[in-house]
Formats: C-alpha cells, structure tokens, sequence
C-alpha cells in the first residue's frame, strides 16, 4: 500500500491524563484510508510543511478515520499543533508509513510486544486487529512500560481483552510505582527478565532508542534470534 497525500478532519481531543492525549481525525479525501496495524501517519504541523509522524492506534478496519496517542510532555512543535487547532479544523496527512507490522512467519508461534509509554499506540492497534478481527490463536503478551500509575490509560481495555481471550496476557510495568503496587516494577527488561521468555516467538518493540537497545540486548542474550526482534523508535 503506497502512502498517499490525504485530508483529514479533526475530530475528538481528549486528554487522558496530564502527560497523554487521545486525538481522533475523520478522513475527508479520500473518505476511507487502507493500512496495516502498526503503520503511522505524517501530518503537517504548520505553515512551512513541517511533518510530525504519530502510529496509528486504532483498528485497520475503521477505515474511515484514525486515532493517536500523543506524549504531550515534549510540547514540541507537533503536540502544540495538536493542541491548539480547533474541532473541525483539516490537516494534511501523508498515509500509510512504516513496516512496523506483524510478519507473515509460520515459525513465529506466539507474539510478544513490548512497549513505553506513547509507543504503545501502533501494539494496540496490532492487538485489536489480531484479537477482534483476525481471531489469532496464538499466545499474545503486552509488557507496557510506564514511569507513573497515574500515567496509564487504556488498562481496562487490555484488562477486557485478558478477559475475553484467554490467549492474551497483559503486563503493566511502573517503574516508580508507589506502595501497594502489586504488578511488575521497574523496567519492562526488569519485566521480561522476571518472566520465562516465550519460545518460538516474534518480539515486536516500540519506545525509545535506549529501551529498545536494552531490550534487542536482553532478547539475543537469551538467544532469541535476531530476525524474531522487530522494533519501531520513536525518539
């Protein structure tokens, strides 16, 4: 799927917590956009053509618009654009980017994603699309990393999701969590070190640069063959 110069209309803001923000945008033209779970979107921020990237957390199938999940902390160029513009406002969007999706490999018999904090938007969007549209049988796991608990958001989604197939295992890691905390602390590699890692799997990564090195590390220490970790960087 070629990316393609789209219009898009704003529209639904809404603010999560104080460091994430839910954006929503309708498409105009074309009407309806076809992209993988996982790939993202370029939107010009301003006047001069500067481009902002954002994955895509919603589902392939709602074709007729996408959303984001946006890190506002950085208010950088891009996040006060967002911010700023008004419901119904239409923005410029390049779409669909990236290779950042599931790989079509019979030997990858379970998929683990790992996540921090706003790259967890492109796992959600693969997790939706594996679980309530293709029906994947196979073992899922999402470790998310976060620094606070007043940070999350979307935990009753997963939770849901745990709930209604058993195939899928969730793992909200805080890394300064407070008192009474009873899941995992630290970093998601404190995580995956602390749980047995999953055989036979594709490791699916999206965060950071560091979390990712770290994790890449951690993975191929344990021998986890390097064409099984896929990762998308964020920063």
């Amino acid at each position: 799927m070629p990316p393609q110069q789209c219009t898009a209309k704003l529209e639904e803001r809404i603010m999560y917590n104080e460091k994430f923000m839910l954006v929503t945008f309708e498409l105009v033209e074309p009407s309806t956009l076809e992209f993988k779970a996982g790939q993202y979107v370029s939107i010009q921020v301003d006047e001069a053509g500067t481009r902002r990237s954002y994955s895509i957390a919603s589902r392939p199938d709602i074709d007729h618009g996408f959303e984001l999940a946006i890190d506002v902390s950085p208010a950088g160029v891009g996040v006060q654009f967002l911010q700023s513009i008004p419901l119904g406002t239409e923005v410029s969007v390049l779409a669909p980017l990236g290779t950042f999706v599931i790989e079509d490999d019979p030997t990858e018999e379970a998929i683990v994603l790992v996540g921090t904090g706003s790259g967890i938007a492109p796992l959600r969007s693969i997790i939706f699309d594996l679980l309530q549209v293709k029906q994947e049988k196979r073992p899922i796991t999402l470790h998310w990393g976060l620094r606070y608990v007043d940070s999350l958001f979307w935990e009753n989604e997963f939770q849901d999701l745990v709930e209604r197939f058993p195939n899928f295992h969730f793992h909200p890691v805080i890394s300064r969590a407070v008192d009474g905390w009873t899941l995992c602390r630290g970093r998601v590699t404190d995580c995956l070190s602390t749980h047995e890692l999953v055989p036979n799997a594709g490791y699916y990564l999206c965060g950071g640069k560091p979390m990712i090195e770290t994790v890449v590390t951690l993975l191929t220490d344990k021998g986890i063959a390097p064409e099984h970790i896929h990762h998308e960087k964020f920063f």
